[in-house]
């Protein structure tokens, strides 16, 4: 049975959508771009620039402030978000290193929280995903990434399929995995040793290692991942330091989630 959608809905996501590809649009230029007529793409503009998700200046429509208020509450719904907030800034305190907490978010990964440390900031990852400050709200194809894989590990095999169909296995680098079988293979090592590794997978240099995080009745919350240079993820710190730090500070966030969850019915 096909999925039931309202198409007037659609349309407005895919102006939303294109705006923000475009870096700022006129509607001559989302005319040429879409396959919709001028009226209706105006119709759509004047609706959401009313309402505050797009704003005006001059001819160019951009993207509204009116999404981080919704963006801002969406990752503050959820207690364990926060906690994992914390947790991100206490463990790359510790280690000083990147540290991220990613969810899944449409069959991908989206970027919730991050603490980054000046001296361990890594220039070809920022050039691939964001100049902003904080990267928070991107999205990454889930194969690709420590936290993907640790999410994906955690999911039922049917699943894991329907990710794949829908997304596929994009080559990112030369290491990237794009085999299904392989990458099958991979999420059962995953799921026997606890933490996921991506190795110059996303971006050539980097290595991360992740680990899922679950609630109090065993669903998958999201991930979090340690992120840095090859040159400093060399050999046991790489294998065996940093995944045996991340496990303790995951297990205890997982503890603390546990603990606010039953809080609420005290």
């Amino acid at each position: 049975m096909a999925k039931q959608t309202a198409k007037t809905t659609e349309r407005s996501l895919v102006v939303i959508n294109t705006i923000q590809k475009l870096g700022g649009a006129t509607l001559d230029e989302l005319t040429g771009e879409l396959e919709i007529a001028r009226s209706t793409i105006h119709l759509h503009l004047q609706t959401l620039l009313e309402e505050g998700y797009l704003t005006k200046e001059g001819a160019v429509y951009h993207i509204g402030l009116r999404f981080l208020n919704h963006g801002e509450y969406a990752r503050s719904r959820k207690k364990a978000y926060t906690l994992a907030k914390q947790t991100v800034t206490e463990l790359s305190d510790r280690i000083d290193e990147e540290v991220e907490f990613v969810v899944e978010n449409d069959n991908r990964g989206i970027l919730v929280h991050e603490s980054f440390h000046p001296d361990s900031h890594f220039p070809s990852k920022e050039r691939h995903i964001s100049t902003a400050p904080s990267s928070a709200g991107i999205y990454y194809y889930l194969h690709s990434v420590a936290t993907g894989k640790a999410i994906l590990a955690e999911l039922p095999d049917e699943r894991v399929e329907a990710v794949l169909d829908d997304r596929g296995l994009p080559r990112q680098t030369a290491h990237t995995i794009t085999d299904q079988d392989d990458f099958i293979r991979e999420l059962e090592q995953i799921r026997d040793r606890g933490v996921a590794f991506a190795d110059e997978e996303y971006v050539d240099g980097l290595r991360e290692v992740g680990r899922r995080v679950t609630g109090p009745d065993g669903s998958v919350l999201g991930a979090i991942a340690i992120i840095g240079p090859k040159y400093r993820f060399t050999d046991e710190r790489y294998t065996t330091e940093l995944p045996e730090i991340l496990i303790e500070y995951v297990d205890d966030l997982e503890t603390e989630i546990s603990d606010s969850y039953l809080d609420d019915y005290r």
